[in-house]
């Protein structure tokens, strides 16, 4: 029971960096993103985004992940990319940045 609470803890506290590799996304500081509907993303100062591992059952959707590179959408007022080796992002709180 202690080491499934102990990686449950790590999975969610832990953080990966990604590379924006899609020409048409570019990463906007202050503004939060969700990668392929499941872990959290916040832009860092050199341009990379940062994004939590939670291990959501959408993270492994082929549908999210294996989405058209470059091609950009929005879902209400969120704005979506599909970004190379990432898949789906979408804005939080319709892309207002955070103060």
């Amino acid at each position: 029971m202690k080491f499934a609470t102990f990686l449950g803890v790590l999975l969610c506290s832990t953080a990966l960096v990604l590379s924006d590799d899609d020409e048409k996304f570019n990463c906007t500081k202050g503004v939060y993103y969700v990668e392929n509907k499941c872990n959290g993303c916040y832009c860092q100062d050199d341009g990379k985004l940062r994004c939590t591992l939670m291990g959501c059952a959408t993270h492994f959707d082929q549908k999210l992940r294996n989405c058209p590179f470059g091609y950009m959408w929005t879902e209400g007022c969120e704005r979506c990319w599909c970004v190379k080796n990432i898949g789906t992002l979408c804005t939080t709180e319709c892309g207002r940045r955070s103060e």
